[in-house]
């Protein structure tokens, strides 16, 4: 009887895996359909999505996520809005992607409402248009569901495809993403493949290691939009709203000092002609996260020194400049974090 039972088990397990396998399967593109795809005026669904959800109420729902980027955001649905593929740059920690990410849902154009690629150096041409497989081609068809396997430039057709570094792809991906941007279409294997989307791309900095340029006829096609470091009073708010979101569900908060603190010192390596690569305004964040966190485990309040351990250690991997080693960059982080201290201490007398 229990082998029996047990039999019975596995069979009910076993009809339920090919019922959830069935149902993938039936969720797959197959190549016949794609290639019957119709063009989809992508700009014109955003334009709808900007007229029933309204200019004000768009900013406000990124203004929950994102501060003081409203202008950014007007440029950059603007464009959307006329066609325009958009490349948003700026250094590390500004909201870049995540910019890109909360217009893209918030405008809901689709579902799902965008497509994302985490763009690097040795990714392929095939990684975003998508290949056949000609094992299961030969074997099954070319129409079954598993023998095409689509790429992010397919996949994004009528959506917004956002992709993050884009400059780290290197030139033979580059050239298959314009041929994507030029003709609409994605050529697999001789199938040609309809696919209509907006770009959003993030870059960073040339200055950066691992980067490529873009190229020209790629670059043309984009409306770069540039992300600055915040002015100090958006940082200073920034630092503090992002921070305490992070400590919300230990019950603690950041003292006001740590945080006019962190904008100082933020501040001051911002404004310092030496430094080739800013600091990161996300590690700035998480350092006055794990000040507070650190503490909070020891059970007593947070230091100043808590918090210029962790600026230090958080720093010390994404600022660059001219420094002969990294005990060197320690020692100029130390160094502009006891300056920090000194202004922060004069502004708290008055």
């Amino acid at each position: 009887m229990v082998l029996r039972k047990h039999t019975s088990e596995q069979a009910k397990t076993g009809t339920s895996q090919n019922q959830y396998s069935d149902k993938l399967l039936e969720n797959l593109p197959r190549l016949s359909d794609l290639l019957k795809r119709e063009p989809i005026q992508v700009e014109k669904l955003v334009a709808e999505a900007i007229r029933t959800k309204g200019v004000r109420k768009i900013l406000s729902e990124l203004d929950k996520v994102l501060k003081g980027l409203g202008d950014v955001a007007l440029d950059l649905l603007s464009s959307l809005a006329i066609g325009r593929h958009v490349l948003i740059m700026g250094p590390v920690g500004v909201g870049k992607t995540t910019l890109a990410e909360t217009i893209a849902e918030i405008l809901a154009i689709a579902d799902p409402p965008y497509i994302e690629v985490a763009c690097h150096s040795h990714m392929t041409a095939t990684e975003l248009t998508g290949d056949i497989d000609i094992a299961v081609a030969l074997q099954a068809g070319l129409d079954h569901p598993l023998a095409f396997i689509p790429g992010p430039l397919v996949l994004a057709h009528g959506r917004i495809l956002i992709l993050d570094e884009i400059n780290r792809l290197n030139p033979y991906s580059q050239a298959a993403l314009l041929q994507a941007l030029q003709e609409h279409y994605v050529y697999i294997r001789g199938f040609r493949i309809r696919s209509d989307f907006l770009v959003i791309a993030t870059s960073n900095p040339a200055e950066y290691s691992g980067v490529y340029e873009l190229s020209e006829a790629l670059a043309d096609r984009m409306k770069v939009i540039e992300i600055n470091y915040p002015d100090r009073e958006v940082l200073r708010g920034i630092l503090e709203w992002k921070s305490n979101a992070l400590l919300e569900h230990l019950g603690v908060k950041v003292p006001d000092f740590l945080v006019e603190l962190t904008t100082n010192f933020v501040t001051l390596l911002v404004q310092d002609s030496n430094i080739e690569v800013g600091p990161s305004i996300r590690s700035a964040i998480f350092a006055l996260a794990n000040a507070m966190s650190r503490a909070w485990l020891e059970g007593r309040e947070p230091s100043i020194n808590d918090l210029k351990v962790e600026l230090v250690e958080n720093m010390v991997s994404t600022i660059r400049g001219n420094f002969s080693s990294e005990q060197e960059k320690k020692e100029y982080l130390l160094k502009k974090f006891d300056e920090a201290l000194i202004i922060a201490k004069r502004s708290y007398k008055r």
